[in-house]
C-alpha cells in the first residue's frame, strides 16, 4: 500500500492486517484522540468495497458498551477508511493462551451475549465470532469487533467473495458450511465453540486441513469437558448443537442460562466459605474445650499439692535427731543392716500419716524411732504417759 495520507488523522504504527483491510493507529487531529485507522486494500473490487462500507454502517447502527464504536467513515484519494475506537487491551486469543478460571469465562459468556443479543435484535448478524474479534479496552472490559461479514437483514445484503463460505473454519456453525440461511442461533454455535476453547485452552475441532476441521464441525460430537470442569458440560452442548434448532433460541435465552450458572457458582463459593469457617469454628470450640479441661487438672493438681503441703505441718511432728552411740539394750553396737532397716521403719513411719489422713503422736514416733535405732533406756526415757480419760478412770475406780 502506498503510504498513507489521510486529512484530519496523523498515522502513528502498523497495527495489524487481515485479508480485506490494513489497520493503523493514528491520531484524530481534531479531538487529540487514539483512534483504529481501518483501510480497505483493494478498492477496485465492488464486492470488497460493499463489504467495507456494510461494516461501517452495521457499527454505526449500534451503541452497546461490548460493540466496539465507529466514529468516521471517509474516502480520500482513492482510500476507503473507517475510523473506530483504538482498543489497547488484547484479545481474548491472548487471554486463553494464558489460561482462564471458569469464573473468567462465564463473564465473556455474559458481555459478548449481550452484545450478540443488542445486534441480533437490529437484524445484525456477525457470522465471525471467534477470539481475535473479541477484544478489550484498557479498563478490561470486551468488545466485540470486526464487523466485516456481519448480514444485515433489515438492510437484506448478502455480501461474499466469489462465492465462497464465509467464516473462520475453527469457528463455523454447520449451516455456515452447509451454505444455508443463518440467524443469530450461527453466532451463538461460535460463541459456544470459544467456551470451550477458554476453558481447556485448546480447539474442539482441529484437523490438517480447513477441509477437515469443517467435516468435523458438520460430524462430530462437541468433546467431553474433563470431570473438574463436567457442570458446563449441558451449557456447551446447548451452544454447538449441529442443528439450529437445538439450540438456545436466541442470545437472551442463553444469557438467562450463563446468569443461572453464575449465580449457581456464587451461591457456592458462598457454601463453601461457609463451612470453612464453621469448620474453623468448631475447631475453635474444640480448642477451647481441651484449654478448659487442662486448666482444670492443673487447678486439681495445684490444690492437691496445697492441701498436702497444709497436711504435713499438722501430721509431721519434730523429732529430735540422736546422736549417741547406737547399741542395743545390752550394750552391743547395733549392726549397720539393722541400722538401715531401722532408718526405712523410721521413714515410713513418718510418712505413713499421709496415706492414713491420721494426725500421729510424738511421743509414740520418738519411742518408735528410738527402738528401731536401737537406743538404750528408750521405755524409760521416752515413756509414754497415761492418757488422760484412762487417768480420771482409775481416780474414779479408786474413790468408789
Amino acid at each position: 500500500m502506498a503510504k498513507l495520507d489521510i486529512p484530519g488523522y496523523q498515522i502513528k504504527a502498523h497495527v495489524g492486517s487481515g485479508g480485506m483491510a490494513v489497520v493503523f493507529r493514528a491520531t484524530q487531529e481534531s479531538l487529540q484522540r487514539s483512534v483504529a485507522l481501518k483501510v480497505l486494500k483493494n478498492t477496485e473490487s465492488k464486492e470488497w468495497t460493499e463489504r467495507f462500507l456494510n461494516e461501517g454502517r452495521i457499527l454505526a447502527s449500534l451503541s452497546h458498551r461490548n460493540i466496539i464504536t465507529v466514529h468516521d467513515i471517509g474516502i480520500h484519494a482513492g482510500h476507503i477508511y473507517i475510523s473506530m475506537e483504538y482498543l489497547n487491551g488484547g484479545d481474548l486469543k491472548l487471554r486463553i493462551e494464558s489460561g482462564m478460571t471458569p469464573k473468567a469465562a462465564l463473564e465473556i459468556l455474559a458481555t459478548i451475549g449481550e452484545a450478540l443479543e443488542i445486534a441480533h435484535k437490529k437484524g445484525v448478524i456477525h457470522r465471525d465470532v471467534k477470539p481475535s474479534n473479541i477484544m478489550f479496552r484498557q479498563d478490561g472490559v470486551p468488545v466485540l469487533a470486526d464487523y466485516g461479514i456481519a448480514k444485515d437483514f433489515e438492510r437484506e445484503t448478502d455480501v461474499t467473495v466469489d462465492g465462497t463460505v464465509i467464516g473462520t473454519p475453527d469457528y463455523l456453525a454447520p449451516e455456515q458450511a452447509r451454505i444455508e440461511p443463518v440467524d443469530g442461533r450461527t453466532d451463538i454455535y461460535g460463541l459456544g465453540i470459544i467456551f470451550y476453547e477458554m476453558l481447556t485452552g485448546k480447539k474442539p475441532f482441529e484437523g490438517d486441513s480447513p477441509v477437515h476441521v469443517v467435516f468435523k464441525h458438520l460430524n462430530e460430537p462437541i468433546p467431553q469437558f474433563p470431570e473438574e470442569l463436567a457442570m458446563y458440560q449441558p451449557l456447551l452442548e446447548k451452544m454447538t448443537a449441529k442443528e439450529p434448532e437445538d439450540r438456545f433460541a436466541d442470545a437472551g435465552e442463553l444469557l438467562v442460562a450463563v446468569t443461572e450458572l453464575r449465580v449457581n457458582n456464587a451461591v457456592g463459593g458462598l457454601k463453601k466459605g461457609k463451612n470453612k469457617g464453621r469448620r474453623k469454628a468448631d475447631e475453635k470450640k474444640k480448642m477451647s474445650g481441651k484449654t478448659v479441661r487442662r486448666l482444670a487438672l492443673v487447678a486439681v493438681l495445684m490444690l492437691a499439692c496445697g492441701l498436702a503441703y497444709l497436711q504435713r505441718e499438722t501430721v509431721l511432728p519434730f523429732v529430735e535427731p540422736y546422736t549417741g552411740v547406737l547399741v542395743d539394750e545390752r550394750g552391743v553396737m547395733v549392726d549397720q543392716r539393722d541400722r538401715a532397716v531401722g532408718l526405712t521403719l523410721a521413714w515410713w513411719d513418718s510418712i505413713a500419716p499421709y496415706f492414713a489422713w491420721k494426725a500421729a503422736d510424738a511421743s509414740e514416733t520418738r519411742l518408735l524411732r528410738c527402738r528401731r535405732e536401737g537406743r538404750p533406756d528408750c521405755d524409760v526415757k521416752l515413756a509414754i504417759p497415761p492418757a488422760g480419760d484412762a487417768l480420771a478412770g482409775n481416780a474414779s475406780a479408786t474413790i468408789q
